[in-house]
């Protein structure tokens, strides 16, 4: 959450921004000039704690009678706008205003799901790849093995045939693999539920322990907790 705050242009009531949606607090007149229009920035690090900054460097802000340019507050803060010292309601702005922060917690069996998952068909892919090969390496070994010695010869023709075998099998499991479709289908499915719990937002093809290197939602900006 990220309140942009001040005096509103036409009543003079106390106007706070959140996204696209703004309220306005107190009586028409109530908010001295000397609170300017966009005269700080409210921004919520947890439901308790928040972070109040001068969007202008010439803006006066007081926190607990001490005059700040930014400063880390909670709700039992008092808070002071410009130099008429306008108190700010700052428990009536919260009240009316959730914090965006998102809780991305179920994000990490999705994703643990997904990987553990593309990790078998890696696997298996890579198994039917070792059984192509093995005939090849088993057809150059009996050549060798036979030139090298009359006696084997005799059992070229079983060392063949179990070449052949394998190499049918290999051949069978790659027919009837469906990996392919399978990887499909399940990165479809993790598009769908890999997404913002608040907004919707697919999150990519990111590893969740990285997430939070982002700190926030890039589509509703909604802070992860």
């Amino acid at each position: 959450m990220e309140l942009i705050i001040g005096r509103d242009g036409a009543t003079a009531k106390l106007k706070v921004v959140d996204g696209t949606q703004v309220k306005l607090y107190g009586e028409a007149a109530s908010v001295p000039v000397d609170v300017s229009r966009q005269h700080c920035q409210l921004t919520a690090i947890d439901d308790n704690t928040f972070v109040i900054k001068n969007i202008k460097a010439a803006n006066v802000t007081w926190v607990n009678g001490i005059e700040i340019q930014t400063k880390r507050i909670t709700r039992d803060d008092k808070v002071q706008l410009g130099q008429s010292r306008y108190l700010l309601p700052l428990n009536e702005i919260l009240e009316q205003i959730k914090p965006n922060i998102v809780d991305i917690t179920p994000l990490k069996a999705i994703w643990e799901k997904y990987n553990s998952s593309t990790l078998a068909i890696r696997k298996r892919q890579q198994t039917n790849n070792l059984l192509a090969r093995i005939p090849i390496f088993m057809t150059m070994l009996g050549g060798v093995l036979i030139a090298l010695s009359e006696a084997i010869r005799p059992y070229s023709i079983t060392f063949t045939v179990i070449a052949l075998l394998i190499m049918a099998y290999g051949f069978y499991r790659q027919a009837t693999d469906r990996a392919i479709d399978k990887q499909e289908q399940l990165k479809k499915q993790f598009q769908r539920d890999y997404v913002c719990p608040k907004c919707g937002r697919f999150m990519g093809f990111v590893d969740y322990d990285l997430l939070h290197q982002n700190n926030n939602c890039p589509g509703c900006k909604a802070k992860y907790k």
